[in-house]
Order: C-alpha cells, then structure tokens, then sequence
C-alpha cells in the first residue's frame, strides 16, 4: 500500500502487515494479498463478534480505515458493484449513495490537506518574520537583575558569600 507510510498516525506499516496477515488466516477469502474487494458495510461489527480477537478494536478500526482509503479501492466504487463479507460473499452492492458519499469524503480531504499546508505555511512564515524583527533578550536580562546586581534563581534572592567582615 502507498499511503500507509503517510498514516502513521493510524498504524504503521508494519502493524497494518500483522493485522492483514491475520486476517487473511482468518478470513482467506476476503483478505487476499494484492487483490482488494469492497466490503459489505458493518463488516468491523462482524469482526468483532467473530470470537477472541487479536487486536484491540481500535488497531481494526485503523486498520479497515486505511484498507478503505486505497486508490484501489476507492476505485472499485461503481453502481452495483458487489460488496462482500467475512467469507468472501456477496454481501450487497455499492449504491448511488455510496459513490456521493465517497466524493462529498474526497472533497472534505482535499479541503483539509489545503488548510493544514496554509496554516503550517502562515505559521512559517509568522515565524520568520519573528525571527528578523524581534528584539536581543537584553532588555529582558537586565529587568531580571535585582539589586545586588545578579539574577535571581528560582524566584529566591539569594545572597552569596559572607556579609560579615
């Protein structure tokens, strides 16, 4: 998979091998290496009440949410197209709604991805401009010093050497 290096946030790529070697053991006739098949909607409830799991709940939902993200299977949504469940059957078909519900995604993806690379720009170049006009710390420096003429530690004005004689 290309983009999973891109979501390590999800799972990284080799936690998404281990999951997908598991559950190719598991259910040989849907996870099938290089090959992708839509899944049939609800399939992560199925998983989880297929018995013992060997991941959390949360490391399948990353999981199947990068699966869904492929360029191949995103590609795959055409009208009627099946959709299949854990045993590799057809379970449903892609509808109408589906593929508007996939573009609406996309469009709010590419919207998000736009907006972060503006905003990390703007704070470069907020940043920068920071960096040529701000002020040398020394006015800063001398506000700390106290009236034995040394800084403070730790807030506490502490006097060093004998007073005494």
């Amino acid at each position: 998979m290309k983009d999973k290096s891109k979501k390590w946030h999800l799972l990284s790529p080799e936690d998404y091998d281990k999951v997908f070697s598991t559950l190719s053991l598991k259910y040989p006739n849907l996870f099938i290496k290089d090959k992708v098949f839509i899944l049939k909607k609800g399939l992560h409830q199925d998983i989880f009440n297929s018995g013992e799991l060997e991941f959390s709940k949360t490391v399948i939902r990353k999981f199947l949410k990068l699966y869904t993200e492929q360029v191949k299977y995103i590609e795959l949504h055409i009208e009627n197209t099946p959709r299949y469940d854990l045993e590799g059957k057809e379970a449903g078909l892609v509808t109408k709604e589906d593929i508007v519900g996939l573009a609406k995604k996309k469009e709010e993806i590419k919207k998000q991805v736009t907006l972060k690379k503006k905003k990390k720009s703007e704070k470069k170049k907020f940043a920068d401009g920071n960096k040529e006009g701000k002020p040398k710390n020394s006015s800063k420096k001398l506000e700390a010093e106290n009236a034995n003429g040394k800084k403070p530690k730790l807030g506490l004005n502490i006097k060093v050497g004998n007073n005494n004689g």
